[in-house]
């Protein structure tokens, strides 16, 4: 039984269908991209997964446990966005301490908590910064901080590199794959950028108009492309 099963997701909006039928298993550990042109659904079944959309028909198990009714809140995943959605009032200390508030936890557990997180993304100088005095990059770090403080189960990641010039964008991935490595967590990273999958991920599943085209590891996807739309998308 994989980590994560995905069975046959469906999701309209309106008459607009989505998601038609999408099944994928994902291996504990793993990093999976969702890639494909926009509209293609792909930040759709994120949400689905996340909890932060009902699904329509299908589900969805993780770690054994059929999570498809669960709330969001409930489910252990951690999220990051294209906007990062930082609370620009408080620090970056105060950022990160505040899923941790939620949960209850004892303020000296806290403390650790932010201590080490800050440690994994390279950012223990910036603890009493405001956001508004971070650049993109960093910000990028602190969203990606607050998202794995928990431990969660899955990280989930929504275009997090869009906004970020192309320079840093290069310097991030790298810092999200080895932080992802060094945790072990499972992690499905969306993006329309094709350099960006094949660079970062284990497999990628590749989407058009709401089905999948193609899962298969980055060099399987462009050696050995299964459809046309796959071989037109892939590659230059």
């Amino acid at each position: 039984m994989s980590y994560m099963e995905i069975s046959n997701i469906e999701k309209a909006f309106d008459k607009n269908e989505v998601l038609k039928g999408i099944s994928l298993n994902i291996e504990q550990g793993e990093f999976v991209s969702l890639l494909g042109p926009s509209g293609c659904g792909k930040s759709t079944l994120l949400r689905c997964l996340s909890g932060l959309e009902t699904i329509d028909k299908g589900t969805f198990v993780l770690d054994r446990n059929d999570v498809t009714e669960t709330p969001a809140q409930n489910r252990n995943i951690g999220m990051v966005f294209q906007q990062y959605s930082l609370f620009p009032n408080m620090t970056v200390e105060e950022n990160l301490s505040f899923p941790l508030t939620i949960q209850k936890m004892p303020k000296a557990d806290q403390k650790a908590k932010i201590d080490d997180v800050l440690n994994i993304v390279g950012l223990t100088d910036k603890k009493k910064a405001y956001p508004g005095n971070l650049s993109g990059g960093q910000q990028q770090r602190v969203a990606l901080a607050r998202a794995i403080i928990s431990r969660p189960k899955v990280l989930l990641l929504d275009e997090p590199l869009s906004a970020i010039d192309a320079k840093l964008r290069k310097n991030l991935q790298i810092e999200i794959r080895r932080i992802q490595q060094e945790l072990n967590i499972t992690t499905i990273f969306v993006t329309h950028d094709q350099d960006e999958a094949m660079s970062m991920s284990d497999r990628i599943c590749l989407l058009n108009d709401g089905r999948i085209e193609q899962v298969s590891s980055p060099i399987e996807l462009y050696t050995k492309p299964k459809t046309r739309f796959a071989a037109s998308f892939i590659g230059h």
